[in-house]
């Protein structure tokens, strides 16, 4: 007679973290990149960044589960569209479960201020045991041999998400689905079989400033089983100058802990999360932690946020005199060949707004020092720029050409007169 066993398998599915087919393993510090919960947030990236996340979970009980995640995300320089790819190795146990996929997000803007991104993800789980990590609770316990002598099972993995953004404001749906979610395992007369449920995933979000260089952010993820079953995390960050932030966090699994992390510049993070359950079960289960770490790639990274290497300039084969830049047209008219010590360039009024069309850009900085010496930088190259501010992202962009239509800018970005690698064409409205 064939014997099933259901009940360990699904105390070992509640341990391990991982019953659904979307990621779903807790990252305490997704507010950092919320695409790995939710893959349409990549579009509210302006620079391709590689993040990492490392955790581990009740740290004083062996087998818990221990997670590695990496997330690619990559948007093009219309600022609409962003590609994106994900990997997460998790231990629990014996158990290894392994998900990859790529993603694509399309940006649509209603306004300034206001837009509505779209996501789609495919890619595989992968789930295997290791015989070696197994605790038996008898010599030929049939149900742990079932799945540790059985091959590992891979299964397509499909993702949809959607992700709100006005001002301060974000929200995001996402939910995934396995076309195979039953998955079987059998030694001999013994089997176990279980189902992974579709798993969904709500965000919501807030930031605001206080005072100049100031801001405050909470920040909620809640994660549904088949709309059965819910877990859900809150957290509440204060970030200064862009540079440092620290927060607290906390969860319906009575945990809680705070975070702490710096932006080292060039897109590179650092962050570290502490997490304690509470009473008793803290002597019992141990702390969580997680690290995260994340660095710029490539184009709109270093580029955009960090000053341009500045050239070698001899100043004596350059003319001693002084203007102050206020527009581009006006630089132009000053000509070629003044020594940049004598160049000013004018503080922008934070009123103004940039003429609507589409602008060459070439770089952007929240600090409107490093902009000047941008502009200050290509002049030595022989190229005159200027820049712009932008209200909805406090950042001003240094900019080498203006257009009325997107065709006429995509035809000078992609013609031999640019010379500029870094350049990308942006639109304001």
């Amino acid at each position: 007679m064939k014997i099933t066993k259901y009940s360990l398998i699904l105390v070992f599915m509640g341990i391990s973290g991982h019953a659904g087919a979307q990621m779903s393993s807790r990252i305490d510090q997704f507010f950092l990149d919320p695409s790995v919960i939710n893959p349409a947030a990549m579009s509210a990236q302006k620079k391709a960044t590689a993040s990492m996340f490392f955790n581990r979970i009740y740290s004083a009980v062996q087998g818990t589960p221990q997670n590695m995640l990496a997330n690619i995300v990559l948007p093009l320089p219309n600022e609409r569209t962003t590609f994106g790819v994900f990997y997460l190795n998790e231990n629990a146990g014996f158990s290894k479960l392994q998900n990859a996929y790529v993603s694509y997000a399309y940006k649509i803007p209603f306004s300034e201020e206001s837009s509505l991104s779209m996501g789609v993800s495919l890619g595989f789980m992968n789930q295997s045991f290791d015989p070696s990590k197994a605790v038996y609770i008898h010599a030929n316990d049939p149900v742990i041999n079932s799945l540790i002598f059985s091959p590992a099972v891979n299964r397509a993995d499909l993702r949809a998400s959607a992700y709100y953004a006005n001002k301060g404001l974000m929200f995001g749906v996402s939910t995934s689905r396995l076309p195979k979610p039953r998955f079987d395992y059998s030694y001999f007369n013994y089997k176990a079989e279980y189902n992974l449920q579709n798993v969904s995933n709500v965000l919501l979000g807030y930031s605001f400033e206080v005072g100049e260089k100031m801001k405050i952010q909470p920040m909620a993820n809640v994660t549904l089983w088949d709309f059965k079953n819910y877990r859900s995390q809150l957290n509440i960050n204060a970030k200064y100058d862009d540079k440092f932030w620290f927060g607290f966090s906390g969860n319906d699994a009575s945990q809680f802990g705070a975070n702490m992390g710096a932006d080292l510049g060039g897109g590179t993070r650092l962050g570290y999360a502490f997490m304690y359950p509470t009473g008793k079960s803290r002597e019992v289960l141990g702390n969580g932690h997680e690290f995260f770490f994340t660095i710029g790639l490539g184009r709109g990274t270093s580029a955009a946020e960090e000053e341009t290497v500045s050239p070698v300039e001899n100043p004596n084969e350059r003319r001693k005199v002084q203007i102050t830049v206020t527009n581009l047209p006006g630089f132009i008219e000053s000509g070629l060949g003044i020594d940049t010590a004598g160049i000013t360039i004018a503080k922008l009024d934070s009123n103004a707004k940039a003429v609507p069309g589409f602008y060459i850009v070439t770089g952007v900085s929240s600090d409107e020092g490093k902009a000047n010496k941008m502009i200050k930088n290509l002049y030595i190259n022989d190229q005159f720029s200027f820049k712009y501010f932008d209200h909805k992202n406090k950042s001003y962009y240094v900019f080498v050409k203006y257009f009325k239509t997107r065709n006429e800018a995509d035809r000078f970005l992609l013609s031999s007169e640019v010379g500029l690698s870094q350049a990308w064409v942006r639109e304001v409205k």
